[in-house]
């Protein structure tokens, strides 16, 4: 039975703040798209990721999770339909989606919204597009809250006190263990940038898994490091230039057993979205170091020429079948089976030889 059969939706589908954070976590049935926003610093990709997992889960057999680039869309507008209506039962249905840079990536996204409107069966599917700060007069956000079928999250930072508090909860859900000085420090330090809080609280939680003692300030100060543009780990840097050399040596030294698996999947991840990010800000017409300052960790210019090789190395299309490539690996790590080490050696070398390969065409 496709989820959300209940096709009575409210007809209040627009949603802010806290009630944006509520529908995140817990949607509504009967709305089968969504349409989240904010301002740059507002925890955009933690609503996103909250929803996704939602609708992921509540699916039968659980939905596809199929990243759809807004130039694949326009090319190809029926892999949206597709995803939102093929047969749950032959387990075919999806959740697409996309991230949105400017109003003229949205049309066939718009279009799929047509097609909930005349379709007589309710979606096994979902739809989901994240894009930056919409004005009121934007015909995505407008279309999103007029939709029956359809919702619109507007999302902002989190006053101070209530990010205190959510920092603090996040710290005791992932039971970690860390000095009060050093929580107060996190706090203060994960202020800066609030949309980057909960990739750091992974971060210290797999940092403090086999650590034998509390996080302290020093630790803070070192693991949290929200201007550093590059990924956390020099061997993902490495295998996204295409440095066979040096890839090889580091792999013998910084990935030895299953401790450094999971946290270099996440670094890569991190880069990944973060050059996705990049690509989008470009398409808006920013150039050259501009678009460094746009990005959260900023790229500063002495940071950028590194950056902007690595970035015309992949291109959206390669970093999106990258991004669906790493899930798998990631699946397969978190079964057991093949040991971790070797499914992350074996996924940082094939990065390499693509690199590699990229700059030999250029």
């Amino acid at each position: 039975m496709p989820i959300g059969m209940d096709v009575h939706a409210s007809a209040n589908v627009k949603r802010q703040g806290r009630q944006a954070e509520t529908f995140s976590t817990s949607p509504d049935d009967g709305i089968y798209a969504a349409l989240i926003f904010g301002k740059p610093g507002a925890p955009l990709s933690e609503y996103a990721d909250n929803l996704a997992a939602a609708w992921i889960k509540r699916g039968d057999p659980p939905l596809e999770r199929l990243r759809v680039p807004p130039e694949d869309a326009k090319a190809s507008p029926d892999l949206i339909s597709e995803g939102l209506f093929s047969e749950s039962l032959f387990g075919g249905a999806s959740l697409v989606q996309a991230g949105i840079a400017r109003e003229t990536e949205a049309r066939p996204f718009l279009d799929a919204l047509s097609l909930l409107d005349e379709s007589d069966r309710p979606p096994a599917g979902r739809m989901l597009l994240v894009a930056g700060d919409l004005s009121p007069r934007s015909t995505l956000r407008k279309t999103f809250e007029a939709h029956k079928k359809a919702v619109a999250l507007q999302v902002y930072e989190r006053n101070d006190r209530d990010f205190e508090g959510w920092v603090r909860e996040k710290v005791r859900e992932r039971r970690l263990e860390i000095d009060p000085d050093a929580e107060s420090l996190l706090v203060q330090t994960l202020l800066r940038d609030q949309s980057l809080a909960s990739v750091e609280l992974e971060k210290l939680s797999l940092y403090s898994d086999d650590l034998g003692r509390a996080l302290s300030t020093d630790d803070i100060r070192d693991l949290v490091v929200l201007e550093d543009q590059s990924s956390g780990f020099d061997l993902i840097d490495l295998a996204l230039d295409g440095r066979s050399e040096e890839l090889s040596r580091l792999l013998e030294d910084q990935l030895r057993d299953a401790s450094a698996a999971i946290p270099i999947l996440i670094g890569l991840v991190n880069q990944m979205n973060r050059l996705i990010r990049a690509h989008e800000i470009s398409a808006t017409g920013v150039q050259g170091s501009a678009i460094g300052e746009k990005l959260t960790p900023r790229i500063f210019d002495r940071q950028w020429p590194a950056f902007e090789r690595r970035l015309a190395r992949w291109s959206p299309q390669r970093l999106f079948a990258l991004m669906a490539h790493i899930e798998q690996i990631d699946t397969a790590c978190r079964r057991g089976g093949t040991p971790q080490e070797l499914l992350v050696r074996r996924l940082l070398l094939e990065i390499c030889q693509a690199a590699a390969a990229s700059r030999r065409a250029r």
